[in-house]
């Protein structure tokens, strides 16, 4: 992949401290990215599926707030 850009590499490819780390739940049966928001509520940032009826589920849509029990499977990403 080539960048084309006028900005100095360090800018370009510089990683914010401040970000939210995002972590991988499995909610009935459907691995999701989500960033956790508050205490025990996260955002959906991805759907990790190939089951094409998975994306037209509207409880699964990125930006959707979903409830991080303990109970559910998580993987640091």
């Amino acid at each position: 992949m080539i960048l084309y850009t006028i900005l100095p590499l360090e800018l370009v490819m510089s990683v914010e401290e401040n970000q939210t780390p995002f972590h991988e739940f499995e909610i009935d049966g459907v691995t999701l990215v989500v960033q956790p928001t508050a205490a025990g509520m996260g955002k959906i940032i991805q759907i990790k599926s190939t089951d094409p009826s998975v994306y037209l589920r509207p409880e699964f849509q990125p930006g959707q707030q979903v409830l991080l029990s303990p109970s559910r499977s998580q993987t640091g990403l």
